[in-house]
């Protein structure tokens, strides 16, 4: 079970146990508070197997992950959605707990990998092909550059 973020964490012990799962979680959100059997540190990517890369991008909370599949899904916790009304991707200043300049750094992070799906926690998913999702990243990131 891959926990983004310690804001919404409720009840994952007894998802664990229901379905007989390990946890992941970056330590700078609390992974040893919860009990997570799986403890991330430091802001580099890490291989959790062939499929799936972890990268720390803090900014929504210290310790936010995004989890990246096959190359070509990017589940983004809180760090980053879809806006139907701005056509086009964005993070949410209003709920950036941490710190909105290294949130803003660490959405520069993603520049380098692949994706085709945005797959947030909260806000609208979006699909597009790897050159026009990695344009609709670099203004985002221009964007959160201005608020």
């Amino acid at each position: 079970m891959f926990l983004t973020h310690k804001d919404d964490v409720a009840d994952h012990d007894r998802f664990a146990a229901k379905f007989n799962c390990k946890r992941i979680m970056h330590a700078d959100d609390g992974a040893e508070n919860h009990g997570v059997e799986t403890v991330i540190r430091g802001e580099d990517a890490i291989q959790i197997d062939q499929d799936l890369l972890a990268i720390p991008v803090p900014g929504h909370t210290r310790g936010h992950m995004v989890l990246l599949y096959r190359n070509k899904f990017l589940f983004s916790g809180d760090h980053l959605a879809w806006s139907p009304n701005r056509n086009s991707l964005i993070a949410f200043r209003g709920a950036c707990w941490y710190s909105w300049p290294e949130q803003t750094h660490s959405m520069a992070k993603l520049l380098d990998y692949d994706f085709e799906w945005v797959l947030p926690g909260h806000g609208r998913i979006h699909h597009d092909n790897v050159t026009n999702m990695s344009r609709a990243l670099g203004n985002c990131i221009e964007w959160m550059k201005t608020v």
